[in-house]
């Protein structure tokens, strides 16, 4: 560092005799960094409840359906197959070796089902149906038998049954309940028959109780363990009997070849689904549905039916709304935040000014100099960046740099470019062109320069609200809504500001002009100050975006409540509206006090002048209101109906359907956007006598003499 001409007295003093505000800036880049390192990471966190939580609600299993290879025998005959529960686990192990091992391990242990179509029970009762279900899965589900036995073949293994034969016997169990109401005990043929009046010959083998009512396996044939009210219409109810490995031979031959219906299920683990596993779960389930075989085909293929592709892409399409609606608020308040370290850094430099230009002045080059402020802005924003980055890991699974990266790098460039800048006008020897067409062009260009600039951010929020508009949520993904997106509404927000800007030097030049004409002295000396000062363009921008940003989230948060925002994405998403409803006034109250502070010196040497002349401190107070006020009104009138444009021009692109339900109307908390401008106009009111009561001590004579104030 010595070759480099550091002196690191100097670069200790200035941090020392500035701590005020280089500590205020790192609580701003602590603050800031907290949220912004802190939101994505919620966001994934959320998006994997969000994936639990809608295939818990919606279900989406996975049924394969497979025809039963043909039992025809010799001379018009259909044999009995004994290993038929076997040919069914070789189904279900088919199944499970297509879905692939990432599917695969999203996913329950399968079971397999055979069911037989629906009979009516013809005991001349009400309308009663019943149904033969087979169920299969390693390990289960066991039952108890409290009466009889299981289910036992009919007659010899591979015994043969020609066409036209009497209906083949085939033994079920029932369950207690079913046992119950149908007043059935182990022994007792069940009165059934099909929709052509097709007799069946079914009889209770036994009455068993499941060991474990809450297996899954359970689930996909509920009738099995309890009559199930209007399963096949209103005023019916459904029973089912249990086949057993035994006796689903038999019932085989109690149907027709194509009747009984042949499934492996598959249900999602929720707890294993998380965000990042859904492109490669979809793709697999989207492949197998497309690969499935047809509903008519007779060699034995595998026909794949789900509604897991659709459930996860409404989880996409939602987590991709949330996302865009989180990049929103957060650009908006990085937006706010890195415009309120610029103005720190503007006020930490006129602190410094004179310092800077001294040192200039006695050789210091520009690189050296830029190289210690670059120096301690580095160390401070790196402080501030840890502890906000610790924060964050303490509050969320983790921390992210993406949204990071613009307020570090705004607070450390920020203090060190604006320092260069002023020791370099200090000290340059340009001088003023004698000419006056040559000073004319010179103030045409800075004129040009700053259109030049303007035009850019007019040009960017156009281009930013046309990509919302044209992306929306397209990819789905969380965080992919892109940059330019996202900074819509703060772009927006920055444009409308820059306009206002160009609008209050004009305004308060024709409030000046009225007010001489009138017998006012406070109001002319107020409405003066504020046009010499109405130039200032940083101070307005923070407060116009600051108060228009604001708005606009309080409206997203309005417009959001009017939905049942209950489940896991609306109610993160509105705890960050919320969140950003707070921060977002807080920085502009932070800029008008930095903005208050930036001419405080000038305003109270002005003043201090104006007390030799006779002017009393309590109307030296009204005159510095009278300065400050012009920009908090612009902010405090333009803010929230900027916002509220900004909300009607973006919300139908941000998809807030997918969070409420439907297409929430714009609401319009205007009671909450009232307090936000009362609150900047009470500050005001705050920020004078504050200012007054630390100058007081100050005698006339030190500040005429120091020429400040």
């Amino acid at each position: 560092m010595r070759g480099l001409g550091l002196h690191w007295p100097s670069v200790v003093g200035r941090a020392r005799a500035d701590a005020g505000p280089l500590l205020l800036a790192a609580a701003v880049v602590a603050a800031i960094t907290l949220l912004a390192g802190a939101v994505p990471p919620m966001l994934y966190a959320t998006a994997d409840d969000a994936v639990r939580d809608g295939v818990r609600r919606s279900g989406g299993d996975i049924q394969v359906h497979s025809r039963m290879e043909p039992d025809d025998g010799p001379g018009g005959s259909r044999i009995r197959h004994p290993r038929l529960a076997g040919d069914v686990d070789d189904f279900r192990a088919r199944a499970t070796d297509e879905l692939g091992p990432g599917l695969r391990a999203a996913l329950r242990p399968p079971v397999a089902t055979v069911t037989s179509p629906t009979l009516k029970i013809t005991d001349g009762s009400v309308l009663r149906t019943f149904q033969l279900a087979y169920l299969s899965r390693d390990g289960g589900p066991d039952v108890t038998w409290i009466a009889g036995g299981p289910p036992r073949p009919a007659a010899s293994e591979t015994a043969e049954v020609p066409y036209g034969a009497p209906p083949w016997p085939v033994q079920v169990g029932l369950s207690e309940a079913a046992s119950a109401a149908l007043r059935l005990r182990p022994g007792a043929r069940i009165p059934l028959a099909d929709d052509q009046g097709n007799v069946k010959n079914v009889q209770v083998s036994g009455v068993f109780r499941p060991r474990d009512s809450a297996d899954p396996a359970w689930r996909l044939l509920p009738s099995v363990l309890r009559p199930v009210p209007g399963a096949d219409g209103a005023g019916s109810t459904r029973f089912a009997g249990l086949l057993s490995r035994d006796s689903l031979p038999d019932a085989r031959l109690a149907f027709g070849q194509d009747e009984l219906r042949r499934t492996v299920w598959f249900t999602p683990d929720a707890s294993r689904l998380t965000w990042a596993s859904v492109p490669v779960i979809s793709a697999k389930v989207v492949a197998l549905k497309a690969a499935s075989g047809s509903s008519g085909a007779r060699d034995g293929s595998l026909r794949w039916e789900t509604r897991l592709d659709g459930v996860l892409r409404d989880v996409r399409s939602q987590v991709g709304a949330a996302s865009v609606q989180a990049s929103i608020l957060l650009a908006a308040v990085l937006a706010a935040a890195v415009l309120v370290l610029l103005l720190a850094a503007d006020l930490l430099v006129r602190r410094r000014a004179p310092a800077l230009a001294a040192a200039r002045q006695r050789g210091m080059s520009l690189p050296v100099l830029g190289g210690e402020l670059l120096i301690e802005s580095a160390a401070v924003t790196l402080m501030a960046t840890a502890i906000g980055l610790g924060l964050s890991r303490a509050v969320a699974p983790g921390f992210s740099w993406e949204w990071v990266a613009p307020v570090v790098v705004a607070a450390a460039a920020a203090g060190p470019l604006f320092g260069l800048l002023a020791a370099a006008r200090a000290t340059r020897a340009r001088r003023v062109p004698a000419n006056r067409s040559a000073r004319r062009w010179v103030h045409h260009t800075v004129r040009l320069r700053r259109a030049a600039a303007e035009t850019g951010v007019l040009v960017a929020a156009a281009g930013a609200a046309v990509a919302l508009y044209q992306r929306g949520i397209a990819s789905g993904e969380v965080g992919s809504g892109g940059v330019l997106p996202a900074s819509a509404p703060a772009l927006g927000a920055l444009a409308g500001a820059l306009v206002l800007a160009r609008a209050l030097p004009a305004g308060t030049r024709l409030v000046l002009g009225r007010l001489l004409r009138s017998r006012r002295p406070l109001a002319v000396f107020g409405a003066a100050r504020a046009a010499a000062t109405s130039a200032r363009v940083l101070p307005l921008l923070v407060l116009v975006t600051s108060v228009a940003l604001a708005s606009y989230a309080l409206t997203l948060g309005a417009t959001i409540g009017q939905g049942p925002a209950d489940g896991p994405l609306a109610s993160g998403l509105l705890r960050l509206v919320w969140a950003s409803a707070v921060i977002l006034p807080a920085l502009g109250l932070l800029g008008l006090a930095l903005g208050a502070a930036a001419g405080a010196p000038e305003r109270w040497q002005t003043l201090t002048r104006l007390r030799t002349l006779g002017l009393r401190p309590r109307e030296a107070r009204w005159v510095a209101a009278g300065e400050l006020l012009p920009p908090v009104v612009v902010a405090a009138v333009g803010g929230p109906l900027l916002g509220v444009l900004l909300a009607r021009l973006t919300f139908g692109s941000i998809e807030l359907r997918l969070l409420t339900g439907a297409d929430p109307a714009l609401a319009l908390p205007w009671w909450r956007l009232g307090l936000v401008a009362v609150a900047f106009l009470a500050a005001v009111a705050v920020v004078v006598p504050v200012e007054s009561a630390l100058r007081r001590r100050r005698r006339i004579s030190e500040v005429l003499r120091a020429g400040d104030g």
